[in-house]
Formats: C-alpha cells, structure tokens, sequence
C-alpha cells in the first residue's frame, strides 16, 4: 500500500456504506480499496436466526466483536456463546458459522486482506437504508457459485435456533 492509495477517514455514527447480504446488513465502515486491499472493517446487523453457511476462507483471516446482541460463534468443532464485548477470531483455513440468538446482534467485522468485501458486494444488494433488508429469498446459486470464485469453501448449512 503507498501513500497515494490512503486518505483520512473518519466515519460518524449512523455513517457507512450498506450492502444487504443473505438477510443481513453490511455497513462498510473502512472499505477495502481504502486500505489498498490490506483490510476491510464492515459493521454487521443481523437478525434473531442469522447464520451463515458453514464455510472456510482459503485467503482471508475474519475476527469479530460482538456489540450488541448474543451469538453462538462455530470455529471448527468449537462453540462460543458472545454477548457484548466479546472478541473472536476465526484464522483462514478453520471452518466457521455463527448463530444470532437474540432479537438482533451487531457485530464488527475485520476481515483481512479485504478482497472478499466485493463477493458481499457482488451477491448482495446495495441497501437503501443502513436497516435488514426487507425479506425476500436470496439467490443462494448465485452466492454459492461466487464462494469459488473468492477462495470461500462451502462446508455444510447454517446451524439453526431449536
């Protein structure tokens, strides 16, 4: 990364740039092309229920803080329940989900390097609103079609509440 590739940011409460993926929001506090693809920092809202597939990331490092809500962190065969404040880091290589059991969950979202904030970008859809998405039936061939593309290896469904 040079000097030319970098700029002050500052980003206000409320501020950011919304992508709607899956049935959550991604609010894009540091993009990726800031940081010269070093890293991405996304602010997450999500739904009681949300929960990723099960996958690996062949590239990228993902750590999370939870700041808000309760969820169920899955790092391979390992289960973490997270309230507020918690710290989680799932290294690249390590199969991973999480699980939203409160009403809704905010997490902030250190994904390093940043490429794969544009497979988020390319299977979501810009948000109108930094809100969740209004309910509708994603793509899920489409998403699981990029998974290859951006080294994400689909490893098994979501876990669900029960």
């Amino acid at each position: 990364m040079t000097t030319q590739d970098t700029r002050d940011l500052v980003v206000p409460p409320g501020g950011g740039e919304g992508t709607w993926h899956l049935d959550c929001l991604w609010n894009w506090k540091i993009p990726s092309a800031l940081t010269g693809g070093a890293f991405t920092l996304a602010e997450q809202l999500l739904p009681k229920g949300s929960a990723p597939p099960v996958h690996r990331h062949t590239n990228e490092d993902e750590a999370w803080v939870v700041l808000d809500g309760e969820v169920t962190f899955f790092l391979e065969q390992d289960q973490y329940v997270a309230g507020s404040g918690t710290y989680v880091f799932g290294p690249r290589g390590r199969a991973h989900t999480f699980l939203v059991r409160s009403e809704t969950a905010r997490l902030l979202t250190l994904v390093t390097p940043g490429a794969s904030e544009e497979f988020f970008r390319s299977t979501g859809h810009e948000a109108t609103a930094l809100t969740l998405p209004p309910p509708g039936e994603p793509n899920m061939a489409a998403i699981v079609g990029a998974m290859e593309h951006y080294g994400i290896e689909l490893v098994g469904p979501p876990p669900r509440l029960g």
